[in-house]
């Protein structure tokens, strides 16, 4: 899982992406989450394969659980500059078809995989979120 994670970071930055003791302190919390699979299948993480599943027999297919553009409410959209399991092009391409939303935002975070909740800049993240959630919104409807 390591290797996987890291493998999407440029060789150079990987050292440092996660800081030290977060990934063992990650699995040990995971795989307590989910005591059967140790027993099932020990050395492994299980994890769902349902957003894989419903992108290959829903979203590409074109038939979408629903349609971006009947969100009406505020979207805040985080991303980060690695992330090899939502690519910029698929994000960006959400983020524009949000053309209802009473307003969106994007906040793209530098030297960041899909796990950047997880990694050194995930502050960057946790900060964004929380500015957003604080925020008053209204409707104008």
């Amino acid at each position: 899982m390591k290797e996987r994670w890291l493998s999407a970071a440029p060789g150079h930055k990987r050292s440092d992406l996660i800081p030290e003791g977060w990934f063992e302190q990650w699995v040990e919390a995971t795989l307590a989450s989910d005591p059967g699979s140790q027993t099932a299948h020990p050395g492994y993480i299980r994890a769902t394969n349902g957003p894989i599943l419903d992108i290959r027999e829903y979203w590409t297919a074109g038939k979408a659980f629903y349609d971006p553009r009947a969100i009406t409410v505020p979207v805040l959209l985080v991303h980060a500059e690695w992330d090899i399991d939502v690519p910029l092009e698929l994000a960006q391409h959400f983020f524009t078809s949000l053309t209802g939303a009473a307003y969106r935002r994007w906040v793209e975070i530098g030297e960041g995989t899909h796990m950047v909740m997880l990694e050194k800049n995930r502050l960057q993240a946790f900060q964004a979120i929380r500015g957003f959630l604080d925020e008053a919104y209204a409707p104008t409807k």
